[in-house]
């Protein structure tokens, strides 16, 4: 009860945050509980496919060498070997001959038989000689090897023969003191061992053992293993998957033995190494807990910076109204609550003033920094076209287009850059949009044709906002008539009636139903655009300077392109204007 009143006697920050660590933390422990499942999960799998990758691999070499022990058998009754053996001092020579090539020949398919055997012999007593897979087919009779091989007589309970470092499968015909004759092959270790690494991943080690440790195939084996393993066989289950430790390493360990080649398949993965993701996702929980509680601790300052301070601001007031000090003035920069109550507090009359004046110019500033935000938006986009023209324009040594093209440049970017009145005469604004026109003339030679009609001389003085003509004629040769190889044509018309003045810009470019009803709702949309094209720029800037009925106006033209008239309301005094200039 004490603890409970001592937390409620705490300031309101520690308790936000407090109260948020308390919410947040059996959400952590269920995220961890959900980590920990999932990392169960994992490592199931991650056992169960190298179980599955150790069973195939064990039976892979259970058919190869199965299929090679059955073939040994059955060069057992193999015609030209009985002959050789018992009767090869009586054969013809040419006889002879035959039988050792056709035995060469099937010393050769025995030893193609499997990408495991190195080499397939052989060994004939009688003659003293040995045929073998090799190039040299028959060679003299390796005693040596030929009595260590005959000792081994039981293909099928232990295939495998070690001598001096190799191993063999060998399969004697049994005489009166000594084999009649010997067939085996030697066994690849370097192939065996080849295969091993295939199947092994990084930092994972592979051995192929016999079951009575006399032989095993894997350098990682000896090296990384050392003597360790035969003493923890005796520990190790056959068969399955489980964790041991090995030079104080934990390694996750399958084995798969194998009844017909007497000898198993051990593999070795590093618990390091397949908890890796795991310990990753772990930090990660971690480090979102930790990140939960700076969040915790910023969003209940937050709230102590958006609440509490208000609230103390405004019992401090409402303290001084009670002592009779009603000169009271509360700033607040926010139009929330706390903002409402504070208006309310202040007087009455002098608050309704001061929001008139202060909506009125907060208005008309806004309004005005959006119309400079608009202007600014306009930048000359052709810019490094237009240095592209005149440097291909001087390698032609073409000096009358280059005083063209920079005379055009320079009235162009002199309009462009002019500071002071952001409105201009129309005249003024036709020039301007007719240097830009003449730039791209030159610029795409004969490919597009301009029809720039004359500026009405009534409408010469009238008063209109800068740049809003070359923003929709740079639109045209952007998306419409830069693509066209010849025939571009692009028509801009200016007419004034008594109520509109009336700019026409159409191309001869292509555009679809649905591009033209994308560009009118953008026209119509009263959200604010990142980054507006020319034609919403010029648009929402002439509905700023003269209302609704401004704007563009937008349709598919009878040169087959967008057709965009530009719409501005005359006021009366403008007509009057334009009447006296005539």
């Amino acid at each position: 009860m004490r603890l409970i009143k001592r937390i409620g006697s705490l300031p309101i920050l520690p308790k936000l945050a407090l109260t948020f660590l308390i919410v947040l933390t059996p959400l952590f422990y269920i995220g961890l509980q959900m980590g920990e499942s999932g990392s169960d999960i994992v490592r199931d799998e991650i056992s169960n496919s190298l179980a599955s990758r150790t069973e195939l691999y064990m039976d892979l070499l259970d058919s190869d060498f199965d299929r090679t022990i059955r073939f040994l058998s059955e060069y057992m009754y193999d015609e030209d070997l009985m002959k050789l053996s018992t009767s090869s001092e009586v054969m013809p020579v040419i006889d002879r001959t035959y039988a050792v090539l056709r035995l060469k020949n099937r010393m050769d398919q025995l030893s193609r038989s499997s990408s495991f055997v190195k080499n397939a012999m052989a060994f004939i007593p009688g003659m003293n000689r040995m045929v073998s897979s090799r190039e040299n087919s028959i060679s003299d009779f390796d005693n040596e090897l030929f009595q260590a091989l005959s000792q081994h007589q039981n293909n099928y309970a232990e295939p495998f023969l070690v001598w001096k470092g190799r191993i063999f499968i060998s399969m004697p015909y049994p005489g009166e003191n000594e084999p009649l004759f010997l067939v085996a092959v030697e066994i690849s270790s370097t192939q065996l061992s080849s295969k091993l690494k295939q199947f092994m991943q990084d930092n994972s080690m592979a051995a192929l053992v016999s079951n009575n440790m006399e032989w095993a195939v894997s350098g990682e084996y000896y090296r990384v293993l050392g003597n360790e393993l035969p003493d923890k066989l005796d520990t190790i289950e056959v068969d399955g998957t489980q964790i041991i430790n090995l030079n104080h390493i934990q390694y996750l360990f399958v084995s798969k033995e194998s009844d017909i080649i007497n000898a198993k398949l051990m593999m070795f993965v590093p618990v390091k190494q397949v908890e890796k993701p795991l310990e990753r996702y772990k930090n990660w929980v971690f480090a979102l807990y930790g990140v939960s509680v700076l969040v915790t601790i910023a969003f209940s300052f937050g709230m102590y910076r958006i609440i509490h301070r208000p609230l103390k601001l405004l019992v401090k007031s409402f303290r001084r109204i009670e002592q009779g000090k009603f000169d009271i003035s509360i700033e607040y920069p926010f139009t929330d609550e706390f903002g409402y109550l504070y208006k309310q507090l202040n007087a009455m009359v002098r608050e309704l003033k001061r929001l008139i004046h202060e909506v009125y110019e907060q208005e008309y500033r806004a309004r005005v920094a959006e119309l400079r935000h608009l202007q600014s938006q306009i930048n000359p986009h052709f810019l490094y076209n237009t240095f592209f023209i005149l440097y291909r324009l001087a390698k032609q040594e073409e000096n009358e287009s280059i005083a063209r093209l920079t005379n055009h440049l320079g009235e162009y970017f002199e309009f462009i850059t002019r500071d002071g009145s952001q409105e201009v005469t129309l005249a003024s604004e036709a020039a301007h949009a007719n240097s830009y026109t003449d730039i791209q003339t030159i610029r795409f030679s004969n490919r597009i044709e301009v029809k720039f009609s004359e500026v009405p001389r009534e409408a010469e003085q009238f008063i209109v906002p800068r740049l809003i003509m070359q923003p929709i004629i740079e639109n045209a040769y952007e998306h419409a008539l830069e693509k066209k190889a010849r025939g571009g044509v692009l028509e801009v018309d200016i007419q004034i009636t008594a109520s509109e003045l009336l700019i026409r810009v159409e191309d001869s470019g292509e555009i679809n139903d649905d591009t033209l009803k994308n560009l009118q709702i953008m026209l119509n949309s009263q959200q604010d655009v990142a980054e507006s094209t020319g034609l919403i720029n010029v648009h929402r800037r002439l509905r700023i300077n003269y209302g609704d009925k401004a704007g563009l106006r937008l349709s598919r033209g009878e040169l087959g392109g967008l057709k965009v008239i530009l719409v501005i309301p005359i006021k009366e005094e403008d007509s009057n204007a334009s009447i006296t200039d005539r």
